[in-house]
């Protein structure tokens, strides 16, 4: 890359030559002090190995054409000295022959005059031009006057170009020609924001050549956006809760910004110096959609510069830097998915929760083979003698009149009604020891806690537990795109409803209604304060899933030609450097709701069970065991009716026949 600007350097002086050589001679005098004090701008602002000037030249006559020559020849050859890295204007280098080059930030204008000069001003578009860079404009023919100056600062104001240092010749009170030609050369800028004066160019002389002596103390480019002398700065924002939280307002006062992130617009206005002026998206459209056209929310403010800045948990994406301007990330968290606390056992499911599932499927595995093992006995082709022997064997004395619901009667720890006599007491103690010292009392014990105890079953906790579900993800509309990877969750998408803080509602929403298949992606801030807020009180503490989706940076977002970036962005660096946003952001919310739900949960259950003792068993812990004894007896009534129906028929059968 470097040879290729060197060629640059070396072709523009020889191309400056070949063009001069044909020209008359011309006046010099009037263009010895605009190029020695346009060469100190460029000498000692300009030059820079990582930025390459764009020098652009008007004209409206043959001679002023020439003038333009012979000052760019001056500017290059003896000034630059071969240490300018210039792109001449209608000639491309190689890069932008092969490749987009990135908006211009430093630009040499070079016009006749003011006439000459309203040319450019069209083709100064953000796509090409960097606003925020620095400009230096040389009007090299006519003399100009106070208002030529306020008419180019008007039309550089309404672009917000504010970096800007424009070099002329003024006008002298005889207005006689050759008092203009041997004249100074006047430096001005000019201030948007002055007291008094808000938005409203202000034109300041910075320096007249070659009257004042003291050149290197003059401060070219002076900050414009340090100091705003109290002006109302527009402020795009909307509520969302524990960023920005909106108090007061009506139609005609703006309502005020609390949250972390209003504290930062504070101190951003305390130290600038701006009163905040803020503006709400209408009809509750928040971020709104990021788009050329058709935009909406917060964003078509921005697009539109209905607003000077926007800040309420605002992300980079593609669509947001095409159209607008991002500042420096003042936050960093995670988007996490909100899962219901879990829903809680039904009664008849406490039954069961005592054992684990491998457990019960041991217990049903036994049952089912000694179930087996009798119809197996009633299946064999054995004559009555030894079929006696094998039941006497295996199931036990004949006065045993039905084995399986022997087996029935030992699973649920019933007492027999008979003393077992021959080999069958062994198989029987192996049974009683198993399941009445063993499973029946551990069972006994476990339910008589869990029937007392409020439990739930485990929330999803990974992304995976969620699809399997087949949960609805509710988001904001602008966060479909970090769906766009997983095409198979698009079709379970919902958005919030259009309602002012619509986070905080749909979490309230869902810490009032736990056991409804819904989840929530928001960042993990909006949950901190939810919990902060509604858990300890009310008791509805949500709970988030160990995987996020994403990480989230939040910054400021400007229009695509904002002069607020520098100030802004400087000041935010020494905030974030000195950890104030997080002491901010902590006030706001508790972030250790994930850990503080489990171990509560189980202090509580310590506590209640050392300190308060047994408790009588209430009728709605036995809610379970009352259904599977309903349930027992109508399966009963209707098998005895089924045996009386059948008597009566076989009755009829036999009495017919």
């Amino acid at each position: 890359m470097w040879w290729r600007r060197r060629v640059q350097l070396l072709i523009a002086p020889l191309w400056f030559h070949c063009c001069c050589w044909a020209q008359p001679p011309l006046p010099t005098q009037p263009l010895v002090n605009l190029a020695d004090i346009v060469g100190v701008v460029l000498h000692t602002h300009f030059r820079t190995p990582f930025a390459t000037t764009l020098v652009t030249v008007r004209s409206a006559t043959q001679r002023g054409a020439w003038l333009q020559q012979d000052l760019l020849e001056r500017l290059l050859v003896r000034h630059g000295q071969g240490q300018l890295v210039v792109q001449l204007e209608g000639v491309p280098s190689p890069v932008q022959l092969l490749h987009r080059h990135p908006p211009w930030s430093r630009t040499l204008l070079l016009a006749e005059s003011y006439d000459a000069l309203r040319t450019v001003f069209g083709q100064l578009t953000p796509d090409r031009f960097d606003f925020t860079g620095r400009y230096l404009i040389a009007l090299s023919e006519a003399p100009a006057t106070l208002a030529t100056v306020d008419r180019i600062f008007h039309e550089l104001w309404l672009r917000q170009i504010v970096n800007v240092v424009v070099a002329l010749r003024p006008l002298d009170d005889d207005h006689s020609s050759a008092a203009a030609a041997a004249g100074p050369v006047q430096l001005w800028t000019y201030f948007p924001f002055s007291p008094g004066l808000c938005r409203i160019p202000k034109p300041h002389l910075l320096f007249t050549w070659p009257n004042d002596t003291l050149l290197y103390g003059v401060d070219f480019y002076p900050r414009k956006s340090d100091q705003f002398h109290g002006c109302p700065l527009r402020v795009g924002s909307f509520e969302t809760r524990p960023f920005t939280i909106l108090a007061g307002g009506d139609g005609a006062n703006p309502p005020a910004v609390g949250g972390f992130e209003g504290d930062l617009l504070h101190s951003l206005s305390a130290r600038l110096n701006f009163r905040e002026d803020v503006r709400v998206p209408p009809r509750a459209q928040q971020w709104g959609e990021a788009a050329f056209e058709n935009s909406t929310g917060l964003m078509r403010m921005l697009y539109t510069e209905e607003v000077d800045f926007g800040l309420s948990c605002l992300g980079v994406s593609v669509e947001r830097s095409a159209m607008l301007k991002a500042g420096k990330v003042h936050f960093t968290t995670d988007l996490v998915v909100v899962v219901p606390p879990g829903k809680p056992y039904t009664a008849f499911e406490k039954l069961f929760q005592p054992f684990q599932p491998p457990v019960w499927l041991a217990v049903g595995f036994c049952t089912g083979v000694g179930l087996g093992v009798l119809a197996t006995l009633r299946l064999l082709p054995l004559d009555g003698r030894r079929r006696a022997t094998v039941r006497r064997y295996v199931a036990g004395d004949a006065r045993l009149q039905a084995p399986a619901l022997n087996l029935v009667r030992v699973l649920l720890s019933s007492p027999l009604p008979f003393t077992p006599t021959g080999t069958f007491p062994r198989t029987l103690l192996a049974q009683w020891m198993l399941v009445s010292l063993l499973l029946s009392l551990l069972y006994q014990g476990s339910l008589f806690q869990y029937l007392q105890r409020a439990s739930t079953h485990p929330p999803m906790r990974t992304l995976a537990e969620i699809d399997r579900a087949g949960a609805l993800y509710h988001i904001a509309s602008s966060a479909r795109r970090f769906f766009l990877p997983y095409p198979q969750r698009l079709s379970r998408l919902r958005y919030f409803p259009p309602v002012p803080d619509s986070i905080a509602a749909w979490l309230r929403w869902m810490g009032s209604h736990p056991g409804e298949p819904h989840v929530a992606m928001c960042t993990r801030d909006h949950v901190a304060y939810h919990n902060a807020q509604h858990g300890r009180t009310d008791g509805r503490q949500l709970l988030i899933a160990r995987e996020s989706m994403a990480l989230y940076a939040i910054t400021i977002l400007y229009p695509k030609r904002s002069m607020l970036t520098a100030s802004f962005d400087q000041h935010i660096e020494r905030i974030g450097s000195s950890g104030l946003l997080k002491y901010w952001s902590a006030r706001y919310g508790d972030y250790h709701f994930g850990e503080s739900r489990a171990s509560s949960s189980s202090t509580t259950d310590q506590r209640a069970t050392a300190t308060a003792g047994p408790r009588p068993v209430s009728v709605e812990q036995l809610a379970g065991a009352l259904q599977l004894l309903l349930g027992m007896l109508l399966a009963a009534t209707l098998l005895f009716l089924v045996e009386l129906g059948w008597a009566r028929h076989t009755r009829r059968w036999r009495h017919n026949c």
